[in-house]
């Protein structure tokens, strides 16, 4: 069995959507390993999966929403976030320029909060 292990599985499949945009039909083993396997192989495969989205969003909160997950996920990881926030630049670019539909995803606080 080819990429039995589940970190080389993930980064093969981060290659292949890297390399081809419409390679989002293994969007749910992708996201499945990503979340097993964490860390920057991850977020790499986390951030091809928005670069599709970006290339052919399937409708339009599809971008937005999923970057908005990226930096949830990544808020509290300042290397990460690094990586991820220029994206939101070309977002933003993109939904001027109108290649991109402009959006408002409304957004839910998650930060944990201490009570009172």
């Amino acid at each position: 069995m080819p990429h039995a292990d589940p970190k080389a599985r993930l980064i093969a499949l981060a290659s292949r959507i890297e390399a081809d945009p419409a390679a989002l039909d293994e969007r749910e083993t992708g996201d499945a390993l990503a979340m097993e396997v964490g860390g920057e192989a991850a977020l790499r495969w986390r951030l091809g999966v928005l670069r599709a989205l970006m290339v052919a969003p399937p409708d339009g909160d599809a971008v937005r929403e999923a970057y908005g997950e990226l930096v949830d996920r990544y808020r509290d990881d300042a290397a990460s976030l690094a990586t991820i926030r220029p994206i939101g630049d070309e977002i933003r670019r993109l939904e001027a320029e109108g290649s991109l539909p402009s959006t408002l995803v409304a957004r839910s606080d998650r930060r944990s909060r201490s009570k009172l």
